[in-house]
């Protein structure tokens, strides 16, 4: 896995972390979701060693910002990173 992937998911992360308009909230908690998806599958894909603990606690913030923030825990278009077989 390059760095530059790695680098883009925590970028992603941070962003819904301190994003501090409650209208752009939602679109960078699902945007942080997808691009965590993405490296893992990518990471799954290529045998290439992740930062599970890291990964787990940075979908575990963002459900609880999700939370928080009043969003909506199921959107129709998006899977549950922490279980690709169900869509969410």
């Amino acid at each position: 896995m390059s760095s530059d992937r790695r680098q883009e998911w925590q970028q992603a992360y941070q962003a819904a972390l301190l994003e501090v308009d409650p209208a752009k909230l939602g679109d960078r908690i699902s945007h942080a979701y997808a691009v965590i998806q993405a490296y893992r599958d990518e990471a799954a894909k290529n045998n290439a060693a992740v930062d599970h603990e890291g990964l787990s606690d940075a979908l575990s913030n963002l459900r609880v910002l999700r939370r928080e923030a009043g969003l909506p825990a199921n959107h129709t278009d998006q899977k549950d990173p922490d279980n690709p077989a169900t869509d969410r």
